[in-house]
């Protein structure tokens, strides 16, 4: 049986005109904008809409005020180049969309919606996606300290040139997870691996966590 490859995302950015600051706001529906070398910090953008933009050069926020996009939705737009000390867009959608070159520290994106949804060289220490439904999501050269998919619907997600440490997926539904070429140093929820598939090095690799998860004695 064949693993399954993700969908790409399918952006197609004309003509944009400039968003500034003040443009966003809660439940605001933005469409055919790009936002660039902006501080995004204590902007609240609950629940607002952005249609075919693009964000280059943003910050979200420091960790101790990032902007507020919970139950936000992003379709259809490119994030370039940008910085996001704490990403806070739990109960929201990002559908279509490409993140490339971004730094994020921790991202919130619990109980979310992703379909169709591609990071390029990104760095990410943390991602928790708890709770959410993910299609067609791929990682490619990113860097992940840890990534939290427990009790996470997750199909056709790839990880191709990328590295994570931790692994958690304790009650998570998985199919089609390609997760090759991965060396986690912890997996949490080995149990809920079954529909990603591993390579031959990773089984050897694994043995020991799985032997331990399993409450198998090797001697």
């Amino acid at each position: 049986m064949t693993t399954k490859a993700p969908h790409t995302p399918k952006t197609s950015l004309g003509r944009l005109a400039t968003g500034y600051l003040g443009d966003i706001g809660p439940e605001e529906f933005l469409e055919g904008m790009e936002f660039s070398d902006l501080d995004l910090a204590e902007v609240d953008a609950t629940q607002a809409t952005f249609l075919d933009c693009r964000l280059a050069n943003v910050n979200f926020g420091d960790a101790d005020a990032p902007i507020d996009l919970t139950g936000a939705r992003i379709s259809g737009t490119e994030i370039t180049d940008c910085r996001a000390d704490t990403w806070n867009m739990s109960r929201g959608n990002l559908l279509h969309t490409e993140i490339s070159g971004t730094r994020i520290g921790a991202g919130v994106f619990y109980d979310s919606v992703w379909e169709k949804v591609r990071f390029t060289n990104c760095r990410i220490s943390y991602l928790n996606l708890r709770g959410s439904k993910l299609t067609d999501v791929e990682f490619r050269d990113c860097k992940i300290d840890e990534i939290d998919l427990d009790r996470a619907k997750v199909s056709r997600v790839a990880f191709p040139g990328s590295s994570v440490g931790v692994f958690q997926c304790e009650g998570a539904t998985l199919g089609n997870v390609d997760i090759r070429g991965l060396e986690p140093h912890k997996i949490s929820g080995v149990h809920s691996l079954r529909g990603a598939t591993i390579d031959d090095t990773q089984l050897m690799l694994f043995a020991e966590l799985f032997a331990s998860e399993l409450g198998i004695t090797v001697e």
